[in-house]
């Protein structure tokens, strides 16, 4: 009886965490639905909820959604691009546009973002829980939910990230409970959201290693990982005649450490740069330090990857190490709950200014977007 108890319990918990997450949504949302011109003390210069729809690159994955790289669609030129450059938009986030697109392909895709949204906010508490990185799991899960105000903007519009970074957090949570498989199912489906899920790769091996577990049967269950993402380039060959057409798209970001500080031109981009690196160099550290050998594993591979990635958007780029960067310096919490909630709800304060004011200034042009709806209109016809 006390374990159904308690299974019980943590269902509420999961529950009142998903609620609070489709209601922060929902407040975001709440401008565009009424069509308003200022919403406290905040002007939008567009709106409607094609708004949101419009913020790249969410109509992108859309369109992978209705076509699947296919070599030819009339969505291509619509949106006034040639095939090959949607081999950038991975498979897995619009798989799941596809999957719910009954409801309508650009509901599907807010839909799809605020479930991913919700598991890795359900995968955060457990971690943090189960493996008693805080005294607070329930408080810091919701501080998770608006910080980086970066992730909560993500987490609202069409984007792989959500997605990318529950993959993440579930690959290194069932790392640390030495379940291999489950892991390297996990870490799989990272790579086939983002590029970038190749770095488990090194961070699952180098953890074995660490375990003394790296032996020759969990070495070939590794491939798996590389093996994801060679079927891609392979279904990119034969669907766009280019195995490496992601690289074509690309490639030309990646450059020597830290050059975007050099090339972007701003002193303030520059110093929050910065910042952002050596904060989550010391996150690592700080989690080495505490034991946690696979979150810190996962900061000291994907950091020296992302610091080759020349571009303006790099807090972005640094989103799926936020939530190990949270843990890692849990301890900076306030121990008063009444205080951590103003914390919470501070962050929650800033995250709705930044995401109300961030939305008009990376749309898709309006008349791109109507000939991307007429396309899919007429092809329901």
């Amino acid at each position: 009886m006390p374990e159904e108890r308690t299974e019980l319990s943590e269902l509420k918990i999961y529950f009142l965490i998903c609620l609070i997450v489709v209601l922060s949504t929902l407040i975001f949302f709440l401008p565009f639905i009424l069509q308003t011109d200022t919403f406290l003390s905040i002007g939008f210069a567009e709106k409607g909820m094609q708004a949101v729809y419009r913020y790249w690159d969410g109509p992108l994955y859309v369109i992978v959604s209705k076509t699947f790289y296919c070599g030819e669609s009339l969505l291509y030129s619509a949106a006034r691009l040639y095939p090959g450059y949607f081999a950038a938009h991975f498979p897995l986030f619009p798989f799941t546009i596809m999957m719910l697109s009954f409801i309508g392909e650009f509901e599907a895709m807010i839909v799809a973002v605020v479930i991913f949204s919700c598991l890795s906010a359900v995968i955060f508490y457990k971690t943090v829980k189960e493996f008693r990185i805080t005294t607070h799991p329930f408080l810091l899960t919701l501080f998770f939910c608006f910080f980086p105000l970066r992730w909560f903007l993500y987490r609202n519009i069409g984007a792989s990230e959500p997605a990318f970074v529950f993959f993440c957090l579930t690959t290194l949570y069932f790392l640390k409970k030495d379940q291999l498989n489950y892991s390297l199912i996990s870490a799989s489906l990272a790579t086939l959201t983002r590029v970038f899920g190749i770095i488990l790769l090194p961070v699952i091996v180098l953890s074995l290693l660490i375990k003394k577990q790296l032996n020759w049967k969990n070495s070939l269950k590794c491939m798996i990982i590389p093996v994801s993402l060679l079927a891609l380039f392979l279904y990119y060959y034969r669907s766009l005649g280019d195995f490496f057409a992601y690289l074509h798209v690309n490639s030309s970001y990646i450059h020597e450490p830290f050059q975007i500080m050099t090339t972007f031109v701003s002193s303030h981009f520059g110093e929050l740069y910065a910042i952002l690196v050596l904060v989550y160099a010391l996150s690592a550290i700080a989690l080495w330090e505490r034991g946690e050998k696979e979150m810190a594993l996962f900061i000291f591979c994907y950091l020296p990857v992302i610091s080759l990635v020349a571009h303006a958007d790099a807090s972005r780029y640094m989103i799926p190490m936020a939530p190990f960067a949270l843990m890692a310096f849990e301890n900076f919490f306030p121990k008063n709950k009444t205080a951590y909630i103003f914390i919470i709800l501070l962050a929650a304060i800033f995250s709705f200014i930044y995401a109300w004011t961030m939305i008009p200034t990376n749309l898709m042009p309006k008349d791109t977007f109507t000939a991307i709806l007429d396309v899919i209109a007429n092809a329901k016809k």
